[in-house]
């Protein structure tokens, strides 16, 4: 596996003071290095029965969509309140600096599917834990969750430990 945290940033106080942003986008405007995280994504899930992706927005849509490609899987993506047409289920979380809120399409998965759950970032596992009753609800059952950073400083994993988890860089201590 290559040193992906070489291309994460930090940005100190945003989107509001107190929070440190990390920023997974240098690493997808590096081709070679963007295709290395989605193949070592792939490789570590490759003997999982998964069925389909499911991507939380927005970074989690990039990161989704190259696995779905990789994978030659379908992709269902959860969605912020109001972007979704049609009937949704919703599930509200607490993120590390407020509310949260996201939405999937009804009928978008199904009892026998097998989910690998993916997103830019776990930092608490509030979005994740969200993600999770959302494909529950819809019927599907969840293989994995797939992450770019890992914060492991807030704690996320510990709620979390039931499933596999993956991700490609942890972050150890709140700092830039």
């Amino acid at each position: 596996m290559k040193n992906y945290r070489k291309a994460i940033r930090s940005t100190k106080d945003f989107p509001k003071r107190g929070v440190i942003f990390w920023d997974v986008t240098p690493l997808c405007e590096d081709p070679i290095l963007f295709h290395s995280a989605i193949a070592d994504i792939k490789k570590h899930f490759q003997k999982k029965a998964i069925t389909t992706i499911v991507a939380i927005e927005a970074k989690g849509f990039v990161v989704g969509a190259a696995l779905a490609y990789a994978m030659r899987l379908p992709l269902v993506l959860i969605r912020k309140p109001g972007l979704t047409p049609g009937r949704t289920f919703a599930e509200t979380f607490q993120k590390e600096y407020g509310l949260g809120e996201y939405q999937v399409k009804q009928g978008a998965l199904h009892i026998h599917d097998s989910v690998l759950l993916v997103y830019d970032i776990m930092a608490g596992s509030g979005a994740a834990e969200a993600g999770i009753r959302l494909v529950e609800r819809t019927g599907g059952k969840i293989a994995g969750l797939a992450f770019i950073i890992e914060l492991e400083y807030l704690g996320g994993r510990k709620r979390l430990d039931r499933y596999d988890i993956f991700s490609l860089v942890k972050i150890s201590r709140k700092t830039s």
